[in-house]
C-alpha cells in the first residue's frame, strides 16, 4: 500500500471510531463547557467579566484549549489495542501511521479550538479586534498543540500507555507555544495591524510548527520498531 493511501486509510478509520463512539468527543465539550462556565461565574463574583485585559483573557482561552486537546489527543494512541499496533507494524509504514494521526489530531483540535472560541464568545466575551492575527493564531496553536502532544503521546503508548509521560516530556516544550499564543492573541485584541513584533511572533510560531512533524517523522520508526 502506497504512502498516501496508508495514511487515507488510517485516518478515515479514526474518523470512523470518532464518530461511532462519541463520548471522548462529549467528554471533551463537557470539559469545555464546564471550565468556561466555571471562568464566567468567578469572573461575574467581582462584576470584572467586561475589564478583563487583553493578556488574560487570551491565557484563560488558550489554557483550557490545552487542558481539552491534551486529553483528546493522548486517546489516539491509547485506544489502539496492543494487536492492532502488531497488524499496522507488517500492512504500513511507521511515517504513514504517525502521518495520519499528526493530520487527525491537527483537524480535531482546529474543531476544538472553534468550539472554545465560540462558548468564550458567548459566555464571557469576544474583545477580538484583528481577526486575521486572531484566524492565524487559531491555525498554527491549533496545529503545535497537535502536533507536540501527538508525538508525546506517541512515545508514550511505547512505554507501557504512560499518561503521566506526556505531560512530563510535553511541559518544557508547551511553555513556550503558550508564550507566542499569549503575545499574539493579546495582539489580536489590542489592534488591528500587522506589527513587527505580531510578525515575528508568528514565524516563530510558524517554525516551531514545521520542526514538529519532521522530527515526529524522524523520530517515530525508531520508537515503533523497539
Amino acid at each position: 500500500m502506497s504512502f498516501a493511501k496508508s495514511v487515507k486509510a488510517i485516518l478515515i478509520k479514526d474518523l470512523i471510531i470518532e464518530f461511532r463512539s462519541r463520548y471522548v468527543l462529549g467528554g471533551i465539550l463537557l470539559y469545555v463547557f464546564s471550565s468556561v462556565l466555571v471562568i464566567y461565574f468567578t469572573l461575574q463574583y467581582n462584576n470584572s467579566i467586561a475589564d478583563v485585559k487583553p493578556v488574560v483573557w487570551s491565557m484563560l482561552f488558550w489554557l483550557v484549549i490545552l487542558f481539552s486537546s491534551v486529553n483528546a489527543i493522548a486517546n489516539s494512541f491509547f485506544r489502539e489495542p496492543e494487536g492492532r499496533f502488531f497488524y499496522y507494524y507488517w500492512v504500513l509504514s511507521p511515517q504513514a501511521l504517525i502521518m495520519a494521526k499528526l493530520i487527525y489530531n491537527f483537524i480535531f483540535t482546529i474543531v476544538l479550538t472553534l468550539i472554545t472560541f465560540a462558548v468564550f464568545a458567548l459566555m464571557v466575551n469576544n474583545p477580538v479586534i484583528n481577526y486575521p492575527v486572531f484566524a492565524l493564531t487559531i491555525i498554527l496553536g491549533g496545529t503545535g498543540y497537535s502536533f507536540l502532544f501527538t508525538t508525546m503521546s506517541a512515545i508514550a503508548s511505547r512505554a507501557g500507555n504512560n499518561a503521566t509521560l506526556i505531560a512530563v516530556l510535553g511541559f518544557p516544550l508547551v511553555i513556550p507555544l503558550i508564550i507566542f499564543l499569549t503575545r499574539l492573541s493579546a495582539a489580536s485584541i489590542s489592534g488591528n495591524d500587522f506589527t513587527d513584533e505580531t510578525t515575528k511572533n508568528l514565524l516563530l510560531l510558524l517554525a516551531f510548527n514545521i520542526v514538529q512533524p519532521a522530527l515526529s517523522l524522524v523520530l517515530f520508526p525508531y520508537i515503533w520498531r523497539d
